[in-house]
């Protein structure tokens, strides 16, 4: 390993002060999609829009994602994380706020979550993952657990916020207080945490050896390919389920607080399966945590499927899988780093990322069509199953890790 001279307490000890930053970069990544489903049926009430046509927003992201998130991540390479975030998070906050500005017509919701979405590239999940694998190698699994947990504590206290907020303030004060409360509390986390010790400048770009493959060869290789197949695939399946936990819940007969209170089990299964997530990464082969990890959100569909109006079940089903959704982001992180290595971590998983974000956009769409035409989320969930199995199978073919990514040739 790269830094197999640090003890794993000195990496604690040396970078430890960043995590909370970057746990706090990721918790605002994921402010707007958990705050969506409790956001959908009050927009479908008040505007009658369709639930397609509103998550339709979530589309423009994903289509600046798949252009900008290589950029953004080739940025991180040169110039490091800490002035990436700190422009990233009070432009993306204040697109949060704008979003309480939506007129009459859908294409001003749209046309403000294509703002949205141009701002989340300065604060996606590459670059405070890019910031943990910089600084660690041997509690590398753990580290980027603790950080990417944000999602969990987004998953399990969005849904209810917002809805406590919507209740109070109605949806559009509640997107300014979200912005507002997101900001309180990242802005001076990255301010005063984020560090400028040696391993920042890891980050900076290395000079290419003739060795050296170009990017477009790295981006090309069957390895790569694999990866970002499994990591699209992870991406539809997710958030499918995810941004919908709310509306599939108040489908199956429950209240708007309560199926809120329910979709917060997910944030809570999220943060336990990161944390074991975490661990197992560190001491087992990724491709194998990441490919059986799909099997919690398959019991998790059966569940939804087959009992309606369950609080027991429907929060075990939840809770299942907010396991998987605290396991996939950081096995394809990981293994991004295992088999690229950092020299261009951020270039390479900047170009996964997007995808992530590219899937996370069209699956609600998909989903919500689907609804629409049928009015029941249970043709979405049969529709998911064959994708968790293909996901499995795109992890196992990555092979095993090369011996020294940062030298090996990143082509499999």
């Amino acid at each position: 390993m790269a830094g197999g001279e640090v003890f794993a307490r000195d990496e604690w000890r040396k970078h430890g002060s960043i995590v909370p930053a970057c746990t706090a970069g990721i918790m605002l990544v994921a402010a707007h999609n958990y705050a969506l489903g409790a956001m959908i049926p009050v927009l479908e009430a008040e505007f009658q829009w369709s639930r397609a046509a509103i998550t339709l927003g979530h589309f423009f992201p994903s289509m600046a994602a798949i252009i900008m998130a290589p950029l953004v991540g080739m940025a991180i390479d040169r110039y490091g994380v800490r002035r990436i975030a700190l422009a990233g998070v009070p432009a993306f906050c204040a697109c949060i706020a704008l979003l309480s500005q939506t007129g009459r017509s859908i294409t001003s919701w749209w046309a403000l979550y294509f703002l949205l979405g141009v701002a989340s590239m300065f604060i996606f999940p590459t670059v405070w993952t890019a910031a943990i694998n910089a600084r660690f190698d041997r509690n590398r699994g753990k580290a980027l657990a603790v950080t990417l947990a944000g999602t969990g504590i987004t998953a399990m206290v969005m849904p209810t916020l917002a809805t406590a907020l919507i209740a109070q303030f109605g949806w559009r004060g509640a997107y300014v207080a979200i912005a507002l409360i997101s900001f309180a509390i990242v802005y001076p986390l990255v301010y005063f945490l984020f560090a400028r010790d040696e391993a920042s400048r890891r980050l900076a770009m290395p000079k290419h050896s003739a060795a050296q493959k170009p990017l477009r060869s790295e981006l090309l290789s069957k390895r790569f390919l694999l990866l970002a197949g499994a990591a699209f695939a992870v991406g539809i399946t997710g958030s499918a389920l995810t941004t919908n936990a709310v509306p599939i819940l108040r489908d199956g007969g429950l209240s708007a607080m309560a199926a809120a209170n329910i979709a917060g089990w997910i944030g809570l299964g999220s943060i336990c399966g990161r944390l074991a997530g975490g661990v197992l990464l560190d001491h087992f082969d990724g491709r194998q945590v990441a490919a059986w990890s799909m099997v919690m959100p398959a019991i998790s569909i059966a569940i939804l499927l087959g009992v309606d109006g369950s609080l027991v079940a429907t929060s075990i089903a939840c809770f299942l899988l907010g396991l998987t959704a605290g396991t996939e982001y950081d096995a394809c992180a990981y293994l991004a780093a295992r088999h690229f290595g950092m020299r261009r971590f951020g270039a390479l998983f900047g170009a996964i990322g997007g995808l992530l974000l590219f899937a996370n956009g069209i699956a609600p769409l998909l989903s919500n069509w689907v609804y629409d035409l049928t009015r029941s989320y249970d043709a979405v969930l049969w529709a998911i199953l064959p994708i968790l199995a293909l996901t499995a199978l795109l992890f196992l073919a990555l092979g095993p890790y090369p011996d020294d990514p940062d030298r090996a040739d990143a082509a499999a």
